[in-house]
């Protein structure tokens, strides 16, 4: 049965990966002409309406207070305030690039499963930790100084709120489904994003250069319906992808379903070529392929140690 929900969590994960394959693709396109704050209001606006009609049809109770109140709040505000970071550095940054390094996603997540879900994690898996962090030393180049930068960070730490979302939505999943993890972290979204737009409003804020940092700070327009339209489209896809990725956690191992994601990674080489001409350098690429090699090898090993189990105790 295990063996079964992690391939229904890997087939999840793939779903939901292809479609932010195209949404990550089209933030970035995006950038240039709308604020982080309208993509961000649109896509929790919209979110919460797919997830809440869908929770409506499912005919789901909906508690006020969620039944793990704490973990819920920090699950939503890692989510958001990492997203949202992400959604700077994908402006700043090569597709490619950002992808890459919030690929140390799933070496997060292996460690904190060991330390909150009790999952072991042995030698060869600390070695393979190793190895991938060594590919996301080689991205970001902190040994060169005229190419490192320290947007590069920012992907990191969208991995690191990621992973430890996903853990708590599998430990959670037994009283909250895919549907409602996603409606919490759109209404908390919508409500941080609007409340930080306003203190951005309020507040003038004149020590920063506002042209440099117009995709935080320029103004929310109505005037341009091809963009709401196409930021509406990208808040259905972009909810639709999330719930594939909580469901995914939920039902299936994090450390085992996780190194699925990496087909991400190689859609972000592929649409950063073609779109924006952009071709990582050779350390970049030597990156890539131990974060890949890495987090494959997570997945065998996982693989292996569920096969001799199954042969221990074949019930």
């Amino acid at each position: 049965m295990r063996a079964n929900n992690n391939q229904i969590g890997m087939i999840f994960i793939v779903i939901g990966m292809l479609i932010y394959s195209f949404h990550d693709l089209a933030v970035k396109i995006l950038a240039n002409e709308t604020t982080i704050f309208q993509l961000f209001i649109t896509r929790a606006f919209i979110g919460v309406i797919v997830t809440l009609t869908c929770l409506k049809y499912l005919d789901y109770r909906i508690l006020i207070i969620p039944v793990y109140p704490k973990l819920t709040l920090i699950r939503c505000v890692l989510m958001h305030f990492g997203f949202f970071i992400f959604f700077i550095s994908l402006e700043k940054l090569s597709l490619s690039t950002v992808t890459a390094l919030f690929f140390a996603a799933p070496f997060f997540i292996t460690i904190l499963s060991a330390l909150v879900l009790s999952e072991r994690i042995g030698l060869i898996r600390i070695l393979i930790i190793v190895l991938g962090f060594i590919g996301v030393f080689l991205i970001v180049k902190p040994f060169k100084e005229s190419e490192f930068s320290f947007f590069m960070l920012a992907p990191l730490f969208t991995a690191f709120c990621y992973a430890v979302a996903m853990v708590i939505s599998k430990y959670t999943k037994e009283n909250e489904n895919a549907f409602l993890q996603a409606f919490q972290q759109y209404s908390v979204s919508l409500l941080l994003s609007v409340i930080t737009y306003i203190i951005i409003l309020v507040f003038p804020l004149d020590f920063i250069n506002k042209e440099e940092w117009r995709f935080i700070f320029g103004s929310i327009k109505f005037d341009n319906y091809n963009i709401l339209i196409s930021i509406a489209i990208l808040s259905i896809f972009g909810t639709l992808g999330m719930t594939s990725l909580i469901h995914a956690y939920q039902v299936g191992s994090p450390i085992t379903n996780g190194p699925t994601e990496y087909v991400l990674l190689i859609l972000a080489i592929i649409n950063g070529y073609f779109f924006f001409g952009n071709i990582p350098d050779y350390l970049s690429l030597a990156g890539i392929i131990l974060i890949i090699l890495g987090g494959w090898a997570l997945f065998f090993r996982e693989h292996q140690r569920n096969k001799i189990n199954n042969k221990v105790s074949p019930t």
